[in-house]
């Protein structure tokens, strides 16, 4: 069974364009633009609809408080997985176990608590394993060209299945009424 191969944008700059260890600062970029607009969306949420922290001096803390723990964890994964590779030499899937160990790690200093930063490393160095996987073999995780409504799906209701087209508001029936 052969995988049809996405629509690439051939300007843009891809993590897997590179073998880990090479271009750590373009790989860095890669992950840490989608991680930016996240990491303030999550701490605009907080600080409108969870902590309410009163004066702006504590709302600015407050999102620096949940926003670049955010960003931290993703940065740390890429640099010590391509950290790990160039020690190494050996471009792995134990340089991805490390290095979600690692950001899972953050997440304990983040929440002060060890029990959840064994867990959590336990947790990002098994998918950081799944996703080496999944690349080295040609498996998509998100699909790049998702499709766009299927039947019964969740945008079903916003097709239109009318066999004539609508006709314009302001019709009339060619009489004109005085």
């Amino acid at each position: 069974m052969s995988q049809k191969q996405p629509k690439r944008d051939p300007n843009r700059y891809y993590y897997f364009d590179t073998p880990d260890g090479e271009d750590v600062m373009k790989k860095l970029w890669c992950v840490v633009r989608p991680t930016l607009p996240t990491a303030t969306l999550i701490g605009i949420g907080d600080v409108l609809l969870y902590s309410y922290p009163k004066g702006y001096l504590n709302s600015a803390l407050r999102f620096t408080a949940v926003a670049a723990p955010i960003v931290g964890i993703a940065s740390t994964f890429v640099l010590v997985t391509n950290g790990m590779t160039s020690l190494r030499k050996k471009d792995d899937k134990l340089n991805w176990f490390v290095g979600g160990f690692v950001a899972g790690s953050c997440v304990g200093l983040v929440k002060r608590n060890r029990m959840w930063g064994f867990n959590t490393g336990m947790l990002f160095g098994i998918l950081g394993v799944i996703r080496k996987e999944c690349a080295q073999r040609g498996y998509e995780i998100s699909p790049s060209n998702p499709p766009r409504s299927r039947r019964g799906g969740a945008t079903s209701c916003l097709m239109d299945l009318s066999l004539t087209a609508e006709r314009p508001r302001n019709w009339t029936n060619g009489a004109e009424s005085s």
